[in-house]
């Protein structure tokens, strides 16, 4: 036959001497504090709906005629703070000098890229030395 001894688990067993004072000083109390903050925005943050920073997906024909128009609108304009480029040369471009100042008209051309609203930000993609830098920010500044 077996005997069984029955032991009681104290929980101060599990706790490191100390811990329990560092608890209840003040900067224990904050850190729990910090703690229960911590969880509870994240619990708010998974209640939320979808969380995401942004969406993308491919731009069509329709997408890049609006593109072009707005930015076409925006060169012509020529407002201040507003920066729309585009990549290529559009054809028929002209350029005309009025009382000292150079007015280049830059009409709608389906071969050429526009990039409208570029003061928001541009993100260029690629390995070190594939050319970014030369095949976009430096054609962008000419």
């Amino acid at each position: 036959m077996t005997t069984t001894t029955n032991t009681q688990v104290n929980a101060n067993q599990f706790i490191p001497p100390g811990l329990e004072s560092a608890l209840i000083s003040p900067a224990g109390l904050g850190l729990l504090a910090c703690g229960a903050v911590i969880v509870v925005a994240k619990y708010i943050d998974a209640k939320g709906g979808i969380a995401k920073l942004a969406t993308a997906r491919w731009g069509g024909a329709a997408e890049k005629t609006a593109a072009r128009k707005l930015a076409c609108k925006q060169i012509n304009k020529r407002k201040h703070n507003r920066v729309s480029l585009y990549v290529g040369t559009p054809k028929n471009t002209t350029s005309v000098v009025v009382n000292g100042v150079r007015k280049t008209r830059i009409p709608e051309d389906p071969a050429t890229l526009y990039l409208p609203d570029a003061q928001r930000g541009i993100f260029v993609c690629g390995g070190p030395g594939c050319g970014k830098s030369f095949s976009m920010i430096v054609r962008f500044v000419d």
